[in-house]
């Protein structure tokens, strides 16, 4: 499903705002069709509305490229997701979100260092080398 699917997803390895939906058509097919829950479960139009926003933004902002504005050297707001870009340069990293911890656990978390690269390349030969 991978390779044929949402291998076209990640051929954005220098992610930017429209690589969030940059998908394989029949992906965009599932990902879209899930508006149609509010005609089984009852729902506010508001609830629709967040929905629609939510799936059409968040994509934007977790491949947005950066991780947060900088106003005045302070951080100003957090926007994008660096842990997620990070997952589309080396594929096999950051599978999920940072702020849960499965990546940790299972030995998948890169956190951009030297190190982590090392570490991810050397498990990526492990994996395709059996």
């Amino acid at each position: 499903l991978y390779r044929h699917v949402h291998a076209v997803h990640h051929r954005n390895v220098n992610v930017g705002p429209w690589s969030g939906i940059s998908n394989h058509w029949y992906e965009n097919l599932f990902y879209f069709t899930t508006y149609f829950i509010h005609l089984v479960v009852a729902s506010h139009p508001l609830h629709l509305l967040y929905h629609v926003y939510f799936q059409q933004l968040s994509p934007v902002l977790s491949h947005s490229g950066f991780e947060k504005l900088i106003a005045r050297d302070r951080e100003a707001m957090r926007a994008g997701d660096f842990f997620h870009q990070l997952h589309h340069r080396y594929f096999e990293c950051n599978y999920g979100t940072s702020e849960i911890p499965f990546d940790r656990w299972f030995g998948t978390f890169h956190d951009g260092s030297a190190e982590a690269t090392a570490r991810t390349r050397a498990h990526k030969t492990q994996m395709y080398t059996r």
